[in-house]
């Protein structure tokens, strides 16, 4: 029963990257303003610290491909860089002080890389006539400051629940 429990918390957080919008209403940033939430990221990220890089990244590559095949017309995007990133984020884990509020910084450096990678994916395949100036103000400002606050309150838990999960 507990090998199950890792694969279902997965899988709620990458259904909560979604629904998510749900808790936060999308005025909250303004008309204009897009504010993505990156839970899923977030997770991942907590899973390769706190539990095991190496489970980490192989969530981290299928559930990529699942994101790339229901939410992105660009398959192979976050199949290839969601492992990219964590395996990043692990490695200055290692390097930085395993603390909440290190970690923070890294958390929101890897949900930056992972907009910024994904914003110039389709500024080459030409899917967005966002400039970058447009995107630092609209997207990636909002996005941060959204996963900011999600890290505040889900911080404690996410650690504690893969903490006390089995090494698989």
């Amino acid at each position: 029963m507990k090998r199950l429990l890792l694969p279902l918390l997965v899988i709620v957080l990458f259904y909560s990257d979604s629904v998510i919008h749900l808790v936060f209403p999308e005025s909250l940033f303004g008309d204009e303003q897009v504010a993505v939430s990156r839970l899923f990221l977030i997770g991942l990220l907590f899973m390769a610290a706190f539990l095991d890089r190496n489970t980490a990244l192989k969530y981290s590559f299928l559930f990529g491909f699942f994101f790339d095949i229901f939410y992105t017309g660009i398959l192979g995007a976050y199949m290839f860089f969601l492992p990219l990133i964590v395996y990043i984020s692990s490695k200055l884990v290692k390097v930085l002080e395993n603390h909440l509020f290190v970690f923070c910084f890294i958390v929101l450096f890897s949900v930056f890389l992972l907009e910024l990678i994904m914003f110039q994916l389709n500024v080459l395949v030409e899917r967005t006539e966002m400039t970058a100036a447009q995107f630092m103000t609209t997207r990636l400002g909002p996005t941060l400051l959204l996963n900011f606050v999600i890290y505040a309150l889900l911080a404690v838990p996410l650690k504690n629940a893969f903490e006390k999960l089995p090494r698989i």
